[in-house]
């Protein structure tokens, strides 16, 4: 044999044995989840001269997702996971089938004709915990403790208006492109940790001045800077009780590149639990959050996207957009399942002139009851039923009052 062909047997086997040595110690776990949901909607509206209108609509929703955790030792872990917009569902049709006909010819009458296999990655993250601090990076899990939902409703509608229906789980998953740093601050009775989340809301591009065209902009380059999320928690759990203070930042959440200048988000939250027993447990939560276009003169209130992307192009109207929510659930195992309800309020408005706020001072309310009945170990059925309600400022005029009744019966299995 060639001293060629030994280098390479010798590195191959190096390979292997490291190869080997490595999945020895990792432990991999699988793991899923499918369901199918039958939802009915009951809408009814009323104005001020008690005119009042119904509808009712049927849909049907599949969830789905399935992915796996890896310990490659007592430091570092992995996890990754894919489906659809599982928790918010995905509405069932002949079309998101993506049968051949749908593949090939898209149809401007079908609203996900050129969208269908609707996959997402939810999770893709390593955590590297030595035990003093800890970091995960990537696709990370990223829940609200009150301070997210308002979060998002505000970038991807303009306004905190029904952050209540459909806040942060059922728009992310709760997974978030970012980088985690956390550290234990108390390990004893009482644990604490405080955790630093960052991200990216909007990169932008900045414009370089070139030596030729500075004699005729003698001011040079215009700053145009990203918008960076920045996000603290500080989790303290004392026995069965957890409170989690949040509090979320958007730099430059509105930008003007003209006049260089730009307007911050703020938002904070608090979430608490309590077990109560082994059988029932409580929990309440709250966020408050403002934004403006004071400084950045950029953007308009109820306008997706106003101002993120620091265009001038935009129409521009001024706002103080402002947004409060608060609930309370608990959770009881009662029979064979458990039995759960939770109450939330919301606020919002643009109160930067009396007028504006008469017309956009709206409120919602829903209370949800549902109960998870255990068929098998990994089998269940969930009746469910949601009231939500949207009542507007009563000097507004139109409709007064919006209702819907949603009820639902989930039935899936995991793994």
């Amino acid at each position: 044999m060639s001293i060629k062909k030994k280098l390479l047997l010798a590195a191959g086997l190096a390979v292997l044995t490291i190869t080997s040595s490595v999945f020895a110690e990792l432990e991999v776990k699988p793991y899923g989840s499918a369901s199918y949901r039958y939802r009915g909607r009951m809408w009814s509206a009323s104005d001020n001269d008690n005119n009042s209108a119904s509808t009712w609509d049927h849909m049907n929703l599949v969830s789905w997702f399935a992915g796996l955790r890896a310990k490659v030792d007592d430091q570092l872990s992995l996890q990754f996971q894919i489906g659809n917009d599982w928790l918010f569902g995905e509405s069932v049709s002949w079309a998101a089938n993506n049968p051949l006909w749908g593949r090939l010819v898209p149809n401007p009458h079908l609203s996900n004709s050129n969208s269908l296999n609707n996959m997402r990655v939810s999770l893709a993250y390593a955590r590297w915990n030595p035990g003093y601090l800890y970091m995960d990076v990537g696709v990370i899990p990223l829940v609200s403790n009150g301070a997210l939902d308002l979060l998002e409703k505000s970038l991807n509608t303009g306004s905190y208006n029904e952050t209540i229906f459909l806040g942060w789980f059922p728009q992310t998953n709760n997974g978030f492109m970012a980088m985690k740093l956390g550290a234990p601050v108390l390990k004893d009775d009482i644990k604490m940790a405080a955790e630093l989340t960052v991200s990216v809301i909007d990169p932008r591009l900045q414009f370089l001045t070139t030596p030729g065209d500075m004699a005729l902009d003698p001011n040079g380059s215009k700053s145009n800077p990203s918008s960076f999320f920045l996000m603290f928690n500080l989790p303290v759990t004392a026995g069965n009780i957890r409170v989690t203070p949040e509090l979320v930042g958007v730099v430059n959440r509105n930008y003007n590149r003209e006049l260089e200048t730009g307007d911050h988000e703020i938002i904070g939250g608090l979430s608490a639990g309590y077990k109560v027993n082994n059988a029932v447990s409580v929990s309440l939560f709250g966020g408050y959050g403002n934004v403006s276009n004071d400084k950045s003169k950029v953007g308009a209130y109820g306008m997706a996207g106003a101002g993120r992307r620091s265009l001038d192009t935009l129409p521009v109207s001024a706002y103080n957009s402002v947004g409060m929510q608060f609930g309370a659930g608990t959770s009881m195992k009662t029979g064979p399942g458990v039995f759960a309800a939770d109450v939330k309020y919301g606020n919002s408005y643009n109160d930067k002139t009396k007028e504006t706020k008469i017309m956009t001072n709206i409120s919602n309310f829903q209370a949800d009851a549902r109960y998870t009945l255990n068929l098998h170990p990994r089998f269940t059925i969930m009746p469910r039923w949601w009231v939500c309600v949207t009542t507007y400022d009563e000097d507004r005029g139109g409709v007064k009052t919006k209702i819907e009744n949603r009820p639902e019966l989930v039935i899936g299995g995991s793994f």
